[in-house]
C-alpha cells in the first residue's frame, strides 16, 4: 500500500470516530502537516465521503451523513464479520429477489477479508443453518419498499392499484376482496412489516375510515402521490403483533368466541397473536375471538390454556371439545 492511501485511510479511520476533529488534532494524529490534511480532506471529498468542515475556534472536520456516491467503507474485523453474516442471511432474506445482490457483495467482501476473518465467515456460514419458509417468497422490488417508506416518512397519500393474482390471499379485515383486485386505491401509510416472509403495508383508508392491511407484492404504485396528511394514532401499540393478528384472521376458516376465566394480561402471554384476540371483561375474566384452520386446533389451544373457559357461540367448537374430552379420558382408563 501507498503511503499516501495508508495516510488516507488513517484520517478516514479517524473521521469515522463520531467527534469533530480540528485540523491540528488530525495533522498530530497522522504525524503530517495541517496542509497536508487539508489536502487530504479534499481527496476524500472528491471519492464521496462527505466530509463537513466548520470554521471557528471550535470548528473542525467531522463525517457527515451521507453524499452523493456509494464511497469504501472501513470495518474493523468485528463489524466485517456482522456484515458478511447479514449478507449470508440475505441468500434467504426477508426480500425476495434479493439473493443475486447479497451473494454478489457477499463474495466481494470475503474475497478482501483478511485469512483470520474470512475463516470466521466461513464458519459461521458452514455451521449455521437458515429454515426455509414453507411458501415461495414472493418477489419484492427493493425500489417500492424504499418508495413507500417515503410516503411513511412525509406523510404523504399513497396511491396505488392492488393487482393480487385470483386465488392469492389477501389480508385482513383486511383490504381489498376478491371482488376488488384491481381497485385503486389512495391510503395514508404508516408502517412497513415483514411477516412470514411477506410485506404488508399498514394504512388507513379514509374512503372507508377504517384500517386496511395490503401486501406489498401486489402493489402498483400511482405517480404522484396524492395530498399529505395529518397523521393519526396508529391502531395498536405494538404494530408487529396487530398484523399478524389481522394476516392471520383473515386466513382462519374457523372462528368462536370464547369468555375465559383468566385476567387479558395472563390470557395474552399464553396466546399467540395468530391464534386469537383478547379483551378484558372484568379484572378476572376476558373474551378471546379465537380462530384457526381447523376446529381440532381451536380445540387443542384452548386445553394448552389450562384455566376454565366457556364456549360461547360455535356448536362445532364444543363438538370438539368433547371429543378431544373423550379421547383423553381412555387414554387415562
Amino acid at each position: 500500500m501507498s503511503q499516501t492511501a495508508a495516510r488516507l485511510l488513517g484520517l478516514l479511520s479517524l473521521l469515522m470516530v463520531p467527534r469533530t476533529w480540528s485540523g491540528t488534532d488530525l495533522a498530530e494524529r497522522l504525524n503530517v502537516s495541517s496542509r497536508t490534511v487539508r489536502n487530504d480532506i479534499g481527496t476524500l471529498r472528491d471519492l464521496g465521503y462527505p466530509v463537513e468542515g466548520t470554521r471557528g475556534g471550535e470548528g473542525g472536520y467531522r463525517l457527515g451523513s451521507g453524499g452523493s456516491t456509494v464511497p469504501p467503507l472501513l470495518l474493523n474485523p468485528d463489524e466485517a464479520v456482522a456484515v458478511a453474516v447479514g449478507l449470508h442471511s440475505g441468500l434467504s432474506c426477508i426480500i425476495g429477489g434479493m439473493e443475486e445482490t447479497s451473494a454478489q457483495a457477499l463474495a466481494k467482501l470475503e474475497q478482501i477479508l483478511p485469512a483470520g476473518v474470512r475463516n470466521r465467515v466461513k464458519n459461521l456460514a458452514h455451521f449455521t443453518v437458515p429454515l426455509a419458509g414453507n411458501h415461495p417468497m414472493p418477489i419484492v422490488d427493493p425500489n417500492l419498499l424504499t418508495l413507500i417508506i417515503e410516503y411513511c416518512h412525509s406523510h404523504e397519500r399513497f396511491r396505488f392499484t392492488y393487482n393480487s393474482a385470483s386465488g392469492a390471499s389477501s389480508s385482513p379485515g383486511v383490504t381489498p376482496s376478491e371482488q376488488e383486485r384491481g381497485r385503486e386505491f389512495e391510503v395514508e401509510p404508516y408502517r412497513l412489516v415483514n411477516h412470514q416472509h411477506r410485506w404488508f403495508l399498514l394504512t388507513f383508508d379514509s374512503e372507508e375510515e377504517d384500517w386496511a392491511i395490503f401486501r406489498v407484492e401486489h402493489i402498483v404504485p400511482k405517480l404522484p402521490g396524492g395530498r399529505r396528511f395529518e397523521p393519526r394514532a396508529l391502531p395498536s401499540d405494538d404494530i408487529g403483533a396487530y398484523v399478524e393478528r389481522n394476516v392471520s384472521a383473515s386466513r382462519w376458516k374457523h372462528a368462536a368466541t370464547v369468555t375465559v376465566d383468566a385476567a387479558a394480561p395472563e390470557v395474552m402471554k399464553m396466546l399467540m397473536p395468530a391464534e386469537g384476540t383478547v379483551e378484558a371483561l372484568d379484572e378476572q375474566r376476558s373474551t378471546v375471538k379465537i380462530g384457526a384452520e381447523t376446529v381440532s386446533t381451536m380445540a387443542l389451544t384452548l386445553a394448552r390454556l389450562n384455566v376454565e373457559f366457556a364456549v360461547e357461540d360455535s356448536p362445532e367448537l364444543t363438538a370438539e371439545l368433547r371429543a378431544l374430552s373423550d379421547r383423553l379420558r381412555r387414554a387415562t382408563t
